[in-house]
């Protein structure tokens, strides 16, 4: 059975925007419960799981260079998205943020 790789990424590219949209919500409250960030942090890792052997497979299976690239910008995204809920989570509990370093070039 062949995958529809275009209609994988369109449904997963739903589910991380839809994360995003509720990391990006509950990540700017100040008094958030770290029951609720403790679980938006492991819904995100889920998601990032998730979607790590989508990629893998894509690549595995040869795809085109754009629907590699739409896959990169959404492993991407879930990175992003791990390390706002994180950084909210350890924000909660008296710890500094993960800070990520530029590339070097």
């Amino acid at each position: 059975m062949e995958i529809d790789w275009l209609a994988t990424l369109a449904e997963q590219g739903d589910i991380a925007e839809s994360k995003a949209t509720e990391v990006a919500t509950l990540v700017v409250k100040p008094e958030l419960p770290l029951e609720i960030a403790s679980r938006l942090y492991r819904e995100v890792e889920k998601g990032a799981q998730t979607f790590d052997p989508i990629l893998s497979d894509m690549e595995d299976a040869d795809v085109s260079d754009e629907l590699l690239e739409a896959a990169d910008a959404l492993a991407d995204l879930w990175g992003q998205l791990s390390i706002a809920s994180a950084n909210k989570l350890r924000e909660l509990q008296g710890l500094p943020p993960i800070m990520m370093r530029e590339p070097r070039h």
